[in-house]
């Protein structure tokens, strides 16, 4: 027969007063922040023989105006930003090169939740049939950029193109 295990009363009192004096430090900390908040409060001296100046940039600040030379080159590029002073290649990324079209499909679609933008070009090389997945053109750096972070990070290989112009 087993016998039943019964704890010790002190047990239970030694319990009860390690919760209740828990529970009275906690009080005591809370007091204590109550009273050294009101006690820290600063206290507003009215000194009316200083003069300090008050700044207030929300109506200092539209009143400044700096002026930048700007080369009249420059002026044009920024007043009409179609003109490219250099001409930039367009580039693609080629992503995969398939024999069948389902499986460009299946990474179109793969690129699709990436939020790429995909193209499938087909292409004849040596009487077969290949889909390349593409993507771009990208005119500026920071698409290409996003891009190509993009593909790294989901470990999908790729290959850089530039168009011709």
């Amino acid at each position: 027969m087993a016998q039943k295990q019964s704890t010790s009363p002190w047990v239970w009192a030694f319990l009860f007063l390690m919760l209740l004096s828990f529970v009275a430090f906690i009080l005591f900390l809370d007091q204590k922040i109550v009273s050294s908040g009101a006690s820290s409060a600063p206290e507003r001296v009215d000194s009316g023989s200083e003069n300090k100046p008050t700044i207030d940039f929300y109506s200092v600040l539209p009143k400044r105006e700096v002026d930048i030379p700007i080369s009249e080159e420059d002026r044009e590029g920024i007043e009409n930003p179609s003109i490219n002073k250099e001409a930039v290649d367009q580039s693609i990324l080629q992503v995969g090169s398939f024999q069948s079209a389902q499986e460009a499909d299946s990474l179109k679609a793969q690129l699709a939740l990436l939020g790429l933008e995909a193209k499938v070009k087909s292409a004849v090389v040596k009487d077969e049939t290949w889909h390349r997945v593409q993507l771009g053109p990208f005119a500026s750096e920071t698409g290409l950029s996003r891009a190509k972070n993009l593909l790294i990070e989901n470990r999908i290989d790729y290959m850089q193109r530039s168009l011709p112009n």
